[in-house]
């Protein structure tokens, strides 16, 4: 029995994601250890540049993989007893779980709680995106 699903925004962002992400998003869900939502998928122009303006990204268009068709970046958050949790070691969970999934994929991704992707999360940096998760390309 699966316990977890995508709900419909969840569902909508899905189908804005490279076949890759796609594939690591489902195959961590089906995994029904945590579950998640997939908050971001593509950014269009303005919404780009205003994440950019609030200091929630550090480029503007078209900078970004989230600018991408079909989007290289995702944005995930975990859902901890039935609610987004946007707790630290709840996100570094969901990283460990995706980064996994995305291992025995063979596709590379970067998460950014360790954009430099040297094993250090989170205390070598100083723009902490617990819950993004790009291909790296």
């Amino acid at each position: 029995i699966r316990v977890f699903y995508f709900g419909k925004r969840s569902r909508s962002n899905l189908s804005q994601l490279s076949y890759n992400l796609q594939k690591v998003a489902r195959i961590a869900l089906q995994l029904d250890l945590m579950d998640f939502a997939i908050i971001c998928s593509f950014r269009g122009e303005m919404e780009q540049n205003e994440f950019f303006r609030g200091g929630k990204s550090k480029v503007e268009w078209p900078n970004s993989k989230h600018n991408r068709w079909p989007a290289e970046a995702m944005d995930l958050v975990p859902y901890v007893g039935g609610k987004i949790s946007w707790n630290k070691f709840h996100c570094c969970c969901l990283a460990y779980m995706i980064l996994t999934v995305g291992k025995m994929l063979e596709i590379d991704l970067r998460w950014g709680g360790n954009w430099d992707m040297d094993g250090e999360p989170i205390t070598d940096q100083d723009f902490q995106d617990l819950v993004h998760f790009e291909e790296v390309k």
